[in-house]
């Protein structure tokens, strides 16, 4: 059965009557959403993308150090429809600029230099960082590897000039003890410290702001110090924050999650920016989604342990369409999707680790050329990245209690965009309101309905693109309302940007 949505305006005019008994005709507040005036931050907004790179098993994969003509065009037009603001790109010396001993920044020439070029020339800022290297022994600093990773640092700023590389980051889940750092802080510390000294000496330091701490956190305030001891110690030498997170569908839906990454933003120092810098989306283990994750990976030859399957269907682009809008309520500036694309990183050999938009090497390795499809996460996503864009300010919406509802707002140059989801199965009747008097004119209407399995209702063109459901001219103040059906598991975005 199809759903439909209706928008239609509904001005509330109200009267005084003498001695009317207002409580025949209570005023409907339950069902307001409020558009408020005062931003969430006020630091811009930097964007929403997913990570993107890697590819390191190209040429084992492919018998091609580089994509064919066809995959290039393909990922390209994608990622120009999918106009991210920021995106992660992460390096190794191993796979980019080091191998037997020599270093040789050409090794990137086939796939990262490309993708670099591709940022580059449409404006998508890149936070830049390495994965890390093997842990020596007695927790000694590799100042090699340092040196050589800043060299190609430089390599990137000075002979490549990427002006795209916003921000810098040293390791991967230092306190993870499966990254090199192994959960040590004090290796961690003593490493950014040769790191920023090599920066300031090959004159790199303000070209590039150095982020941290990029520690992956549970849901819960556990790792709050690998933000306070750096804040504290290394002052404005850290120009940026970062964590990453991957919550299950119970901590999003439940409000513990929203708590978790408000603690985080809260104590980072003010005037610092705070990314979301890996945002993935798991299911309870315990849960029928999770159980259903587990029997998936089963059954898929390609699916490695560390695989959400949940990307097929359409269901998942809502529910993490919730959890980047409470990124944004939260006050994050900027929110890392993962990830772009199953081929990028392997899982224990040639198994993948399916989280992406797509398969770019279906057709080449793994069987299926219907895996390098669009997935349906991609329409939601697609529309949160391009509408909230970079230099964008984020406004919070004041929504009723309501399960599985979230709003949130931008503007940027004069323009607006309103987000709606609703993760939860009921429908709702909303009643779309401003704290300040907004005018939309010819405000694009774009609707996400999940559907069964990968089935959803969203408009699209051929190329499986979102288009408008509508355009409509919208007056929006405290006494008036454009009146919204939100559809159980559902996202709806309103825009005036181009």
């Amino acid at each position: 059965m199809k759903i439909h949505i209706v928008i239609c305006l509904v001005m509330f005019i109200s009267a005084t009557f003498g001695c009317q008994d207002t409580s025949m005709n209570p005023k409907n507040i339950n069902n307001d959403l409020i558009i408020r005036s005062t931003p969430v931050s006020a630091i811009p907004f930097v964007g929403i993308g997913p990570q993107w790179g890697g590819y390191d098993n190209i040429l084992r994969w492919t018998g091609s150090s580089t994509f064919n003509a066809k995959d290039w065009e393909v990922l390209e037009e994608r990622v120009q429809f999918l106009r991210p603001g920021l995106v992660r790109i992460m390096a190794s010396q191993g796979w980019n600029y080091y191998q037997n001993g020599v270093y040789s920044p050409a090794i990137s020439e086939g796939v990262l230099f490309r993708i670099l070029d591709f940022c580059q020339e449409n404006g998508i800022q890149v936070m830049y960082g390495e994965w890390g290297e093997e842990a020596l022994p007695n927790g000694e600093v590799d100042a090699a590897w340092l040196e050589r990773s800043t060299d190609f640092l430089k390599y990137l700023l000075d002979t490549r000039g990427y002006t795209c590389l916003k921000y810098y980051n040293m390791c991967n889940e230092p306190a993870g003890d499966w990254s090199s750092i192994g959960g040590d802080y004090s290796l961690w510390q003593r490493t950014y410290e040769q790191l920023l000294s090599l920066m300031e000496a090959k004159g790199l330091n303000n070209r590039i702001e150095v982020i941290a701490p990029d520690v992956a956190i549970w849901n819960d305030t556990s790792l709050s110090d690998w933000i306070t001891r750096p804040a504290a110690y290394f002052g404005d030498k850290i120009q940026a924050y970062d964590i990453h997170s991957y919550p299950t569908d119970d901590q999003v839906k439940g409000g513990s999650y929203r708590k978790v990454i408000a603690h985080y933003r809260s104590i980072v120092p003010d005037g610092k920016a705070m990314i979301m810098g890996e945002l993935g989306f798991k299911y309870n283990p315990n849960s029928a989604h999770g159980i259903t994750n587990v029997a998936r990976i089963a059954d898929d030859p390609f699916a490695g342990d560390d695989s959400n399957m949940m990307i097929y269907d359409a269901f998942y682009g809502v529910d993490v369409a919730d959890a980047v809008v409470q990124n944004m309520l939260a006050g994050y500036d900027g929110v890392i999707l993962w990830n772009m694309d199953d081929a990028m990183y392997s899982d224990n050999g040639d198994k993948l680790k399916r989280w992406g938009f797509w398969n770019i090497f279906g057709e080449e390795k793994f069987g299926s050329s219907a895996d390098e499809a669009i997935r349906p996460w991609f329409y939601p996503m697609s529309l949160l990245c391009r509408y909230f864009p970079n230099g964008s300010t984020i406004y919070p919406v004041d929504v009723p209690e309501k399960k599985g509802l979230q709003a949130v707002s931008a503007k940027k140059d004069g323009r607006t965009t309103i987000a709606l989801v609703n993760s939860h199965a009921s429908s709702y009747t909303l009643h779309l309101k401003a704290e300040e008097r907004l005018h939309l004119q010819g405000a694009k209407v774009y609707q996400y309905i999940a559907g069964d399995g990968a089935s959803f209702e969203g408009a699209k063109d051929s190329k499986g693109f979102a288009i408008p459901n509508s355009v409509e001219d919208i007056d929006l103040h405290q006494d008036d309302a454009f009146t919204v059906q939100l559809p159980g598991r559902s996202v709806i975005l309103i825009t005036t940007m181009q």
